[in-house]
């Protein structure tokens, strides 16, 4: 299996889409990938990759994907290349472009996103960033090791949790399991 990986930086928001022909959703961003170096009299050098990127559907980690962001992506496929005239610079240029199964937040940013919840019923449930399960072809339900449930979309992407009946009970119960 051909699988082609990288870390990059966006270089502008995520933006969500919806194909005018057949109505299928989707999302476009740029990340841009740098390779740094010295010759051999220690000058150091960049060399930036652009990568354009695509995911099925409109995964809640959208919301997430904005200027800036240090990202972790992954395709099945080699990516699609692409040879371009550069207005720029005034001459061709090679591009590629990934269709992502995975992504994942990576930096040193502080998450907005509490890592715990409470329910109306006082069940405090772990909030689950969104993740994806490899090898999803219909949207599921799955459970981790605690008995709790989680949804998965058609795409792989973990889209919500609920907590076991045990941990309903148990914060029903003022206890709570350590």
């Amino acid at each position: 299996m051909f699988q082609f990986q990288f870390i990059g930086t966006l270089g502008a928001d995520a933006e969500k889409k919806v194909a005018k022909d057949t109505g299928r959703k989707f999302v476009t961003f740029r990340a841009a990938h740098n390779d740094v170096w010295k010759d051999e009299s220690g000058q150091e050098h960049t060399d930036t990759t652009w990568v354009d990127c695509i995911i099925d559907d409109h995964p809640a980690v959208t919301d997430y994907l904005k200027r800036g962001t240090q990202i972790y992506c992954s395709g099945h496929r080699l990516p699609a290349l692409r040879v371009y005239s550069s207005p720029k610079d005034r001459c061709m240029k090679a591009g590629m472009t990934l269709k992502v199964t995975r992504i994942e937040l990576i930096g040193g940013r502080v998450d907005p996103v509490p890592r715990e919840l409470i329910t109306d019923g006082g069940a405090i449930v772990p909030v689950t960033k969104y993740y994806h399960v490899d090898g999803v072809k219909k949207a599921t339900q799955m459970l981790d090791r605690h008995g709790n449930v989680f949804d998965i979309d058609k795409n792989g992407w973990v889209t919500g949790g609920h907590p076991s009946e045990e941990q309903e009970q148990e914060a029903s119960n003022g206890t709570t399991q350590q």
